[in-house]
């Protein structure tokens, strides 16, 4: 398995990840909206693949401390004045769980931050995944988030962010 950028031509395996592994969480975004998180911030977006394709994924993108990006968005407009790099997606394919793949993502996530000079590193949980990132060094902030947003990222969300 390698780490590599994410490519235009990997959306529809990176597509076909979220829906394997959000189906039950919450409505998996479209794929113009994926793609249009990849294309605003391409360094910041990763596949792991192997002989059989794409593995697992991760986006991020630089945007503002305390804030949620929007859902299922076509559109990835980058704020002015980006203080953390956010974590908007990582999954990986559930056949694949336990292999290391999320470390692998997680550790590119953590060098392009530092790479593009940020200090915070941020991403919104959903479902029980909190545990997991907090296993990860992460720390809940409790922010304010509209009924619409909540609805959109499942309804059990937590804002985390974690020092790098």
């Amino acid at each position: 398995m390698k780490i590599r950028q994410m490519l235009y031509s990997d959306m529809p395996a990176v597509w076909a990840v979220q829906c394997a592994c959000y189906q039950q969480v919450l409505e998996p975004e479209s794929i113009d909206a994926l793609e249009a998180k990849r294309s605003a911030s391409p360094t910041s977006c990763f596949v792991v693949v192997n002989d059989d394709g794409v593995q697992g994924y991760l986006i991020a993108i630089p945007w503002l401390f305390a804030q949620v990006p929007s859902l299922n968005d076509p559109s990835c407009q980058l704020p002015c004045g980006a203080d953390c790099l956010y974590l908007h997606d990582m999954a990986i394919s559930p056949k694949m769980a336990g292999q290391g793949i999320g470390q692998m993502l997680f550790s590119g996530y953590q060098k392009i931050a530092r790479e593009l000079g940020f200090f915070k590193l941020a991403l919104t949980a959903v479902g029980d995944a909190e545990r997991y990132w907090k296993k990860l060094g992460f720390k809940v902030l409790d922010i304010k988030l509209s009924q619409q947003k909540v609805a959109a990222y499942g309804g059990q969300v937590t804002y985390m962010y974690q020092d790098c």
